[in-house]
């Protein structure tokens, strides 16, 4: 949604945290703070949103400067913070755990941000947050759709899930609200195939569990049956697994007025339930949904959240199956997305008649690698996207690159690497010069001796 008024450009890539309630039981996940510490720092990404100088867009950590000054010579226009909203420095609460609403609030620098932002009077977030409400009193912004329970509603996978049942009674899956009804119904599930455990709020392979034998099955009923003894409560969605063909979501703004915009069409690479990639899908793609009537089916699911107060963005979540039947519903996404930062890419593109697949690149670091030096490295290989050179790759995020550096050097000993992920569109409309782009990029990695890890 284009806005015409100076607008502050903000928010966490992980607000599902923010939407969970404390009391309801967990699948088992394999914690990987370093990872949290990555997806904190995505917000840099948000400077696609941008429109102009007045806009502003504010980060848990400024961007390096070399890549701010990358990104103005392309013609991206946005202000940005000069100061962290998080110290460098390892406190006793994990950086990650806050959202930047509430940094943004207790922040130390009070005056500067009141200064960057009494210009401004709107705020557009990539999602709602507990503070979100509070930040825009403060700072005096508007923002349509911020109660916080109708986010949290929307965005739930039961909520979707019964959704999906209203409007299309074929729907597969089936609720539970307990350990004992989740090993009846997974041991039913299991005659005819697997089938996967879904968290209210899990997201991006998290909170996803497939369930393949009996064995398994008892396992995961064990262990949430220990945590109902401890008082937590039980909402998990169970759904067999789907001979899929395509992974697709629909980016879409719902209005005050319950107008809806439908912005575009993505096709999802994923790496087991993960995201790995994201591309604009083709125009025959998009032909074949609208015969199907794909479009009409979302129209319908925006009128039902708009119903129920919804207001905003939308990533909706679908599947086209090897039986050629399209799942309008995977999920609900009431936030922004991946998708719509690929798609306002693809629209930067435009001037350069071609198209980009955003992706990342997956990165075990042992040294502190500059990201100036992968810029330069980049630019020698002639793989770096230019105004000149529009085909390469198109660097989206600078921190996500070091961010765990500090963490490493905290633990030197016990580590060998620490993690890090450079996100980037690949810009060409030939599939072998992508491959080509690729393969410089891991010599670039191989000469710095960083692992690729994807």
């Amino acid at each position: 949604m284009r806005i015409d008024s100076p607008c502050l450009y903000l928010g966490s890539f992980n607000a599902e945290q923010f939407w969970r309630e404390a009391d309801i039981s967990q699948l088992p996940a394999i914690a990987d703070p370093q990872a949290d510490e990555i997806v904190s720092v995505m917000d840099e990404l948000q400077f696609v949103f941008c429109d102009s100088t007045d806009d502003v867009l504010i980060t848990r950590l400024p961007m390096d400067s070399s890549y701010k000054d990358y990104l103005w010579e392309l013609g991206f226009c946005f202000s940005h913070n000069q100061f962290p909203l998080i110290e460098k420095t390892l406190g006793e609460e994990k950086r990650s755990h806050k959202g930047i609403c509430e940094l943004l609030l207790n922040t130390g620098n009070d005056g500067y941000y009141q200064d960057l932002l009494t210009p401004l009077s709107t705020l557009s977030p990539y999602s709602i947050e507990p503070f979100t409400k509070k930040l825009c009193q403060h700072y005096g912004l508007q923002c349509p759709g911020l109660d916080i329970e109708i986010v949290k509603k929307v965005n739930s996978k039961l909520f979707s899930h019964q959704l999906a049942k209203h409007l299309f009674p074929d729907t597969v899956g089936e609720i539970v609200y307990c350990a004992s009804d989740l090993d009846a119904v997974g041991q039913r599930f299991l005659e005819s195939s697997p089938f996967l455990i879904k968290d209210e709020f899990g997201v991006s392979g998290k909170g996803n569990l497939l369930i393949s034998s009996k064995q398994i099955l008892k396992r995961i009923v064990t262990y949430i049956s220990k945590q109902e003894c401890e008082g937590k409560h039980t909402r998990f969605l169970l759904e067999p697994l789907l001979n899929k063909q395509t992974d697709f979501s629909c980016q879409l703004e719902i209005h005050t007025t319950g107008e809806t915009k439908i912005l575009s069409i993505q096709k999802m690479q994923n790496s087991g339930f993960a995201f790995s990639g994201i591309q604009t899908a083709e125009s025959s793609f998009q032909e074949f949904l609208d015969t199907s009537g794909y479009f009409e089916q979302v129209e319908a699911i925006a009128a039902q959240l708009h119903r129920v107060g919804y207001l905003g963005s939308v990533c909706l979540d679908s599947m086209l199956l090897e039986s050629g039947k399209i799942v309008p519903i995977v999920e609900i996404n009431a936030r922004k997305s991946m998708g719509l930062i690929n798609h306002h890419i693809d629209r930067f593109l435009a001037q350069f008649s071609t198209q980009g697949k955003l992706m990342f690149f997956s990165l075990g670091l042992s040294r502190h690698v500059a990201f100036s030096e992968i810029l330069q490295r980049m630019e020698q290989a002639e793989i770096l996207f230019l105004k000149d050179k529009p085909s390469g790759v198109l660097p989206l995020a600078s921190n996500t690159l070091n961010v765990n550096w500090q963490l490493y050097k905290a633990s030197a000993n016990q580590r060998k690497t620490y993690k890090g992920r450079l996100y980037g569109s690949v810009v060409s409309n030939n599939d072998e010069d992508k491959g080509r782009i690729l393969n410089s990029m891991d010599n670039i990695f191989a000469e710095l001796d960083i692992q690729r890890l994807n």
